[in-house]
């Protein structure tokens, strides 16, 4: 029981200390001195860098986490299942607009920051108030419910903040500890929401294997629909998403599923570990692997090219032009591969390098609409992979048993 507590511990504390790594970056920069330029992945105020990237996948593991709410009470109280559903389901949401800029497009459509802020938070609070209303009337449930109202009250007020900037013209001397205090009250929501709902994955830090309670359970059971979701959806977000205008200043929503599809095949491969009670150690070089694939998605532009994204490269061996994602890509997959083949697992390893393969050799393709390529490839190779680790994952989950208290 103590070695859980302090594994669940040093993980939310790294989450804590990686936050404050990036508030502090984001304050430093927003001085705009010539010295601190190396920090700009690390500035929270811009899309496309890894800061973006860390800020939704951070809503993302908070809507695994909510998720597992399901797979621990759908056998004893299914309103409450199904309430922690909801909040799963608008933090994927809120994910998805933190790296795809859904909000800030839709601004551009001249409907204004207000309007354009407001449809969101009407959807926010009315799937809040239900779930918020169906856990309190669940006794085990109902201390948690204090914290998610406190941390989705922070997020909403972040939207008031960015409405303000909008609004107000402060001085450039002003403007850094403003950035600094409504990226950090972001980051704090967050992580007020994951230390909320991460008592669901109690199976991730159990020492018995197999552990009885949820550990991205849900994620797992869930994980053919997620996959065909992402295979019908590809081809139309890839081509919606290259049609959009200001490619380089804002998110792309094709690039969010890509992130998200390679961050949660990382889930699944702990699941995977977690479940498994002759596997080889902790997979941390697949994992990790698969979490740099995630950020590519987002910190490499998709097609190299200078007159769409400014600082954008390619690599060039042997007379071709390489995409540089998709090569970088192929490189993660073969060190996923890797860990796998240490598993000792054939299949899994031979799928993943033929994942690889693929990458590289869509690397060197170009086609009439190079931008839509980018999208389209990135989100296959992605699919791929996540496809890839369902396939390797054939045992079911163990049912949880947990009592109400």
């Amino acid at each position: 029981m103590q070695a859980a507590t302090d594994s669940r511990a040093a993980y939310f504390r790294v989450l804590v200390l990686a936050s404050a790594v990036l508030v502090l970056s984001t304050f430093v920069f927003r001085f705009r001195s010539a010295y601190f330029l190396f920090l700009a992945p690390l500035n929270l105020t811009e899309e496309n860098v890894f800061a973006a990237w860390f800020s939704g996948m951070l809503l993302l593991l908070a809507s695994l986490h909510a998720a597992d709410g399901y797979s621990r009470l759908r056998q004893t109280n299914m309103k409450a299942a199904i309430a922690w559903c909801v909040i799963s389901a608008m933090l994927l949401a809120l994910s998805l607009d933190e790296i795809g800029c859904l909000h800030e497009r839709i601004e551009l459509l001249k409907t204004g920051p207000v309007l354009s802020f407001v449809p969101f938070l009407l959807v926010l609070l009315g799937g809040c108030a239900w779930s918020f209303v169906q856990l309190w009337l669940t006794p085990s449930e109902r201390p948690k419910v204090g914290k998610l109202i406190l941390g989705f009250a922070i997020l909403v007020s972040v939207g008031g903040q960015e409405i303000l900037e909008r609004i107000l013209q402060l001085p450039w001397y002003i403007r850094p500890f403003r950035s600094a205090f409504e990226e950090g009250s972001e980051l704090a929501a967050m992580l007020i929401l994951i230390y909320t709902t991460l008592p669901n994955s109690t199976g991730l830090f159990s020492a018995s294997r197999p552990p009885r309670d949820p550990a991205f359970s849900t994620l797992f059971n869930m994980r053919w629909l997620v996959a065909a979701a992402a295979a019908a959806i590809a081809w139309p977000l890839a081509a919606f998403t290259s049609s959009l205008e200001f490619q380089a200043p804002l998110g792309h929503l094709s690039d969010w599923m890509s992130c998200a599809l390679f961050f949660l095949s990382a889930a699944l491969l702990v699941h995977a570990w977690i479940q498994s009670p002759d596997w080889k150690g902790f997979p941390a070089a697949g994992v990790s692997l698969l979490c740099v694939a995630s950020v590519l998605c987002v910190q490499i532009d998709p097609i190299g090219d200078t007159n769409v994204f400014p600082a954008s490269t390619t690599i060039g061996l042997f007379g071709f032009e390489l995409n540089t994602r998709l090569v970088l890509l192929a490189l993660c997959c073969a060190g996923a591969a890797e860990s796998l083949r240490i598993q000792r697992n054939r299949a899994g390893t031979a799928l993943m390098v033929a994942v690889g393969v693929m990458s590289a050799c869509f690397a060197t393709f170009s086609t009439a609409d190079t931008l839509w390529w980018g999208y389209f490839a990135t989100t296959v190779v992605a699919l791929a992979t996540f496809t890839t680790l369902s396939l390797m994952l054939r045992r079911e989950t163990p049912v949880p048993q947990a009592a109400l208290a």
